[in-house]
Order: structure tokens, then C-alpha cells, then sequence
């Protein structure tokens, strides 16, 4: 039976770093991700460019997920996707994780779960799922894949708003159309496409109907609730996301949770249990910075307690690179190569 230090659930930001400050600190690793790749929510906006990782430079999503994860594999963790977390099981000297494929066995565990598996809300209108393989999308992943065509989204949070915004530099047009009288995103991006000639904004009606192509595989127009038909290539919809943590109910201990599960945790990255520890999206407490940014310290934090838990004569915190003498010879092997 392997028996790792620590077994981080969930693959996105929170966990990849996780994974790299736990091997920073010595301790073996093994990481189950739900989904087929790693980088959690990244995955939903590839191409959005993130400009709020401190020194940083601006760049897609896609690119600072591939970083965090070369980062992450630094100290060779054991990595599984598609392993879904079922339970967690305590023993008397390690924890056993239940999953749709077997059973892991760590020491501590680190919960990174994101506030759990994400699925967007389906359209709700007849026969919409049929042309989920054509031109019904519920994300954009390459924004090429809409050059010069007619794109309506159904929806006004800030990712609608934001796909709108990104999509107005390819598409043809772009028709927003929402329930609500005003757009839910943030001020400054409304702002921005108010100014926009090729973005059309439809408030207080919902999609009606969808028609097909003459083939019958893909949508042609959109009838609305207030009547007005439109031509479309595209249909992108933006309701939501539905989240599933069922893992949670089965943790044996005094969890407490706020109305979007998510774990309230103390000291930051802190759990009721001894040798649980959590990060991310999927914790709440006084202060929590809700910026991938923050989630660093917040994994860093998880790993320091996993560590003096195992030993409890450990440093609190891990050595700063500048002075760690396992990074001496990676070191030398990037001057290396930079000069």
C-alpha cells in the first residue's frame, strides 16, 4: 500500500501550487483531478487574457495553466485526472480517498476541490441539445472558431460580458439577450461594449425557440420571448455553472460550510480535522483575497500545516528559494541555458 505525505484533491491553481510548495518541503505527493486535464477553471477561458498575478506578465489562461503545472511537477508527484473523489476515510495513522478508481492512502490531505466539479447550466428549451455538436456552445474555447460569424449569447454575468467583449474583435455581430433589465457584470466592462457597434443588447427576454438548418443539425435563427427573430451561426450560452462537491456530505468531522459549500476555514487554510487542511475556491474565511493570486498563499499555508503535522519539529514555512540548496543545481542548469 503507498502511502503518500499528502494527497491534494483537485488539479487547478490552488492544487498545482499545493503540489509544488508540498514538494518544496520535502513531502511526497499524489494530486486526483476529476476532469481529463489539469488547471481547473482555466480550462473554461483558454484564450482569456490574466493580468492579476503579481509580476506576471499579461497572457492566456491557457499559457499560465501550463506554467503552473510544469511548476507543480517540479518534485515528480503522482498525478491521476479523471478520478473523481467519492469519500474520505479516516484511520488511525492516514486518511484512505475513495474514488471511482480505487482507493488512495496519504498521511494528510490537502482539499483544493474548487468548489467541485463544474457543469454549465443547459439551455432549457426544446431540443436545444441536438445541436450541441454544432454551433451551441457553453464556452469559447478559441475565439478563431467565431471569425466574421453572427453569435448571440444568452446571458449578462461577467462571463457573457466578457465573451462579448473578446468576441466583438472576430465576430460579425454579436446579440446579447438577457431576462433581467440591466447586464450583472463588472461596470467598466459594460462600459466597453456600449461602445461597440457590432454588439446588439436585447434586455428583458429570454431565447423562445430554435430552428434548424435544412439539414436539421444545426440552429439557423433564434425566435425570442418578445417575438423578434434572428439569424444566428452561433448560440453561446451563459448561464451559469452547476457545482458538485458530494465528497463534502461524507468528511467525518465538524465542517461547517457557508450556502456555496465551501468550507469555512480558520488560520486560513485550517480544518476541523487534524491533517486536513484546505485551499482555493473551495474555502471561505475573514480577509480571503478571491484572485487566483490569492489561492497561493492559501496552498502554501495548506502545505506548512500538512508539514509540522507530519513533523512536528519542522520549520512552519518553507525556505525562500534564494536561499534553498535544492534548487542549487536547477539553478545552475537555467544560467545555463540562459546564457
Amino acid at each position: 500500500m503507498n502511502i503518500s505525505d499528502t494527497l491534494i484533491i483537485g488539479g487547478g491553481p490552488a492544487g498545482l501550487y499545493a503540489s509544488f510548495y508540498a514538494g518544496l518541503r520535502g513531502m511526497s505527493v499524489q494530486i486526483i483531478e476529476h476532469h481529463s486535464e489539469l488547471g481547473g477553471k482555466l480550462n473554461i477561458y483558454p484564450e482569456k487574457i490574466i493580468w492579476d498575478i503579481g509580476g506576471i506578465p499579461p497572457q492566456p489562461a491557457e499559457d499560465i495553466k501550463q506554467q503552473m503545472i510544469t511548476q507543480a511537477r517540479t518534485f515528480h508527484p503522482e498525478i491521476h485526472v479523471s478520478t473523481t473523489c467519492e469519500s474520505v476515510i479516516r484511520h488511525e495513522d492516514h486518511f484512505e480517498t475513495v474514488t471511482d478508481r480505487g482507493s488512495f492512502y496519504s498521511r494528510t490531505l490537502i482539499i483544493a476541490s474548487g468548489r467541485g466539479i463544474f457543469t454549465p447550466v443547459r439551455l432549457e428549451v426544446e431540443g436545444a441539445e441536438t445541436y450541441e455538436l454544432t454551433n451551441l456552445h457553453y464556452t469559447v474555447k478559441r475565439l478563431n472558431r467565431f471569425k466574421d460569424r453572427n453569435v448571440l449569447i444568452s446571458g449578462a454575468g461577467n462571463t457573457a460580458v466578457d465573451w462579448a467583449d473578446a468576441l466583438s474583435e472576430v465576430a460579425a455581430s454579436v446579440t446579447m439577450v438577457y431576462r433581467s433589465e440591466e447586464m450583472k457584470g463588472h461596470e467598466a466592462m459594460i462600459a466597453a461594449l456600449h461602445g461597440k457597434d457590432n454588439i446588439q443588447m436585447c434586455a428583458q427576454c429570454e431565447i423562445d425557440t430554435l430552428y434548424p438548418n435544412a439539414a436539421g443539425d444545426a440552429i439557423a435563427s433564434v425566435r425570442l420571448t418578445n417575438g423578434l427573430s434572428l439569424d444566428v451561426d452561433d448560440v453561446l450560452v451563459s448561464h451559469g455553472y452547476e457545482s458538485n462537491c458530494e465528497f463534502l456530505n461524507a468528511l467525518d468531522g465538524d465542517f461547517e460550510y457557508n450556502e456555496h459549500q465551501m468550507i469555512e476555514t480558520h488560520d486560513v487554510a485550517d480544518t476541523p480535522v487534524p491533517g486536513i487542511y484546505a485551499c482555493g475556491d473551495q474555502i471561505i474565511y475573514d480577509g480571503k483575497v478571491r484572485l487566483i493570486a490569492g489561492c497561493f498563499t492559501e496552498a502554501a499555508q495548506a502545505a506548512n500545516h500538512a508539514k509540522t503535522f507530519l513533523q512536528s519539529d519542522a520549520p512552519e514555512e518553507g525556505m525562500v528559494s534564494s536561499h534553498n540548496d535544492i534548487f542549487k543545481e536547477k539553478n545552475r542548469a537555467l544560467i545555463r541555458k540562459m546564457h
